[in-house]
């Protein structure tokens, strides 16, 4: 009977290990796939004061044309603060308009020259304003800039120290695709 008793515990004790490793990794890969995560410190209202302040000191960078996949070409101006690239614009190849984010073009080949490109995102910086502001991946605010009432673009602002974020994709394109006799 003891040997009876024994034998229960120790198939009881095992069971309720195979369970508690079971259940601690199933909570490690849970926690692996949602990442890290920090909550900002700053407000959306402060974020989007830090840009509305920004906006007179964004300048024009160098246009640049991507080739996508599909041979189509993307038009791309970078906005430009403290010296770094902190967004950029897309405009249409074809037509030289400033188009609004996520839009999509099929264009195959480029109209407007880059001295028109950089010139029109000039013209309508003035008219930009900063409005819907989202939070991103890793705690940061993104400001959406908007022109006649679409978003155009996003500004990112770190959202422990409130300052304004480089757009390291945009900065890496502008280096890759800018010709160099700009």
């Amino acid at each position: 009977m003891r040997k009876r008793v024994v034998m229960i515990l120790r198939t009881t004790i095992f069971v309720q290990i195979i369970i508690g490793l079971t259940a601690t990794l199933a909570l490690a890969k849970g926690a692996k796939e949602k990442g890290t995560y920090i909550a900002p410190t700053i407000t959306a209202e402060q974020a989007l004061s830090t840009v509305k302040s920004a906006l007179p000191k964004l300048t024009v960078g160098n246009s640049y044309v991507k080739t996508g996949k599909r041979g189509e070409k993307n038009l791309e101006v970078p906005l430009i603060y403290e010296g770094n690239i902190v967004a950029r614009i897309r405009l249409n190849p074809a037509t030289g308009e400033i188009l609004p984010k996520g839009f999509e073009t099929d264009v195959n080949s480029v109209s407007a020259s880059p001295e028109q490109s950089v010139k029109i995102v000039q013209q309508a910086l003035p008219n930009m304003d900063a409005a819907s502001v989202s939070l991103g991946k890793h705690g940061e605010w993104k400001v959406g800039l908007i022109l006649k009432k679409a978003v155009i673009a996003h500004i990112k602002v770190n959202g422990q120290t409130g300052s304004i974020l480089p757009d390291w994709k945009a900065a890496r394109d502008a280096s890759l695709y800018s010709s160099p006799s700009r």
